[in-house]
């Protein structure tokens, strides 16, 4: 009988510096049809050395951890383009998928601007780590294309964690310590606080309108001047633009001419 592409499992590679989140993790993957051959490491220094002489289709990062952080790890990795890449035995090596998995949802937006494949809160639910090596295989099947895959970003609801993409975030709104975005799905919450949104999603389209409302331009439908008042209209909500924000707001509109 012919192999099916997928019978030897992924080759996963799980870093963490807190012995019993590695054994845990380890039984996890024993009981998991999609996961192969693993490896170890207790911090970022150890994972590159296993990545230099192994062919690691998955890794599994933690982000804290002594010296070198995960998203360093990431950002490390994400720099190493195009994917083929040599080992230190010479071998042509192709850059592994990256999943987070952490106690701590804060960096979920840096770590999905560094292309991370999934990011698992601990402690990690079967279903959701089988969800997460069906994306890094998927993924790892799919020929790379620049700037294919939309940029995500990872919010909680409820026990589950929903990857959102910022393209599909009409605008955001500011929650004391969190920011409401607002989505046609509907909106979530995520533990960051505005400026700290709009330094980082800039690029990708979002504008400060007011000290507690970030708008993606993409949506934006209509601008309406009205006693000495700009409103900016996206789907579901019409948005007052605070005077000090009008002239540049004023200006990245002309920009798109709307």
């Amino acid at each position: 009988m012919d192999a099916a592409p997928l019978t030897r499992g992924l080759t996963v590679l799980v870093v963490d510096d807190e012995p019993l989140a590695v054994t845990q993790m380890e039984w996890l993957l024993a009981a998991e049809p999609q996961a192969g051959e693993v490896f170890t490491a207790a911090d970022a220094r150890a994972a590159e050395q296993v990545l230099q002489t192994q062919q690691v289709d998955v890794v599994l990062l933690d982000i804290h951890m002594p010296a070198m952080s995960g998203l360093a790890l990431a950002r490390r990795l994400r720099e190493e383009i195009p994917d083929e890449r040599a080992g230190a035995d010479g071998a042509s090596r192709t850059s592994p998928q990256v999943v987070f998995v952490t106690a701590d949802a804060h960096p979920a937006v840096e770590a999905f601007e560094l292309e991370a494949r999934d990011y698992l809160l601990k402690p990690v639910r079967a279903e959701r780590l089988a969800e997460a090596l069906r994306r890094a295989a998927t993924a790892q099947q799919t020929p790379r294309q620049e700037h294919a895959d939309p940029v995500r970003v990872s919010v909680l609801q409820g026990d589950s964690t929903v990857l959102v993409a910022l393209q599909d975030i009409r605008w955001v709104q500011a929650h004391g310590d969190y920011a409401r975005l607002h989505t046609q799905a509907g909106t979530y919450l995520l533990r960051a606080p505005l400026a700290e949104l709009e330094e980082q999603w800039q690029v990708h389209g979002f504008l400060r309108t007011h000290r507690s409302s970030l708008v993606n331009l993409a949506h934006v439908r209509r601008v309406t001047r009205r006693q000495g008042r700009m409103l900016v209209e996206v789907p579901g909500a019409e948005l007052e633009v605070s005077r000090r924000l009008m002239s540049q707001v004023r200006e990245r509109l002309e920009e798109r001419r709307l």
